[in-house]
């Protein structure tokens, strides 16, 4: 486990990097202000302690409850004193959190109870102003932290990437597209992404990530309307990663993606 750290303006980006049976992972977390944006991965303990010994929070807000990024915030409030800023549904599964499937205890750790405030719709440091938004998709309790005035959005895991080769199991495409929308109803430039790392063009790529997602929406309900099954669509517009799909037990994989369209789309229907 390899941690480094760069400065964007006021922000300091803190990486973290290991290889886990052969394949590079990597994750960030941000600090600004005193505020810590998410707080890595359990399995980087003790980085992220010897980190904070330099840099000790004076809060922490998360933007959901998965591990890679609330995987600290129990210890970081514990040695710190420090509240733990998150939606009130991160707080409700943060209370009592569940048991993670094996591998990705494997590759990230298990997360503990986290004792949480809820965040209100804005949340104040010393010199900055950061708008919570929810942004629901990737998991119902995810939230992304905007700074209007800096042009800085401190994404989690909303963008990821300009394309998407797999999903996980729960996620929901259209919530995908309506979060997006609602963040690029707000000014900034800059993502804070905690997987992709900072992106300086960045509402130019979350809109590239919009068109990918609504050109895969129109693409899958057309194969579908004449008879393609879903793991072959899967397979045809997304490829995906066999191996991380036979890796998670099926927890992670293009079909994930696929069937969230079709599934919406039959639950539109239905309303009609």
């Amino acid at each position: 486990m390899q941690l480094s750290v760069q400065h964007h303006d006021h922000v300091r980006t803190v990486k973290g990097a290991f290889t886990f049976l052969g394949h590079p992972l990597r994750f960030y977390w941000y600090c600004v202000d005193g505020l810590w944006i998410d707080t890595g991965p359990p399995r980087a303990r003790v980085q992220v302690a010897a980190f904070a010994a330099e840099h000790p929070p004076s809060v922490v807000a998360l933007t959901h409850f998965h591990e890679d990024h609330s995987g600290n915030a129990g210890w970081l409030a514990r040695t710190y004193g420090v509240p733990v800023m998150m939606s009130e549904e991160t707080a409700r599964i943060l209370r009592q959190p569940p048991s993670i499937p094996v591998y990705r205890k494997w590759v990230w750790g298990q997360m503990e109870p986290v004792s949480g405030t809820v965040a209100e719709e804005l949340l104040q440091t010393e010199r900055f102003r950061f708008r919570v938004i929810p942004t629901p998709g990737h998991c119902p309790d995810h939230v992304v932290f905007l700074e209007e005035e800096q042009g800085w959005l401190f994404s989690g895991d909303l963008f990821l990437g300009t394309r998407l080769h797999y999903g996980m199991r729960g996620e929901s495409v259209a919530d995908m597209i309506a979060s997006i929308e609602r963040v690029l109803s707000y000014p900034f430039e800059t993502v804070f992404c905690a997987h992709a790392g900072v992106v300086e063009e960045g509402r130019k790529a979350l809109e590239a990530k919009r068109r990918f997602l609504l050109e895969l929406v129109e693409e899958t309900r057309h194969l579908a309307q004449k008879g393609m099954p879903a793991r072959l669509i899967a397979w045809k517009l997304l490829q995906g990663n066999k191996l991380l799909e036979w890796f998670s037990l099926g927890e992670m994989g293009a079909i994930h993606l696929v069937r969230s369209i079709l599934e919406e789309k039959r639950a539109s229907a239905k309303r009609f």
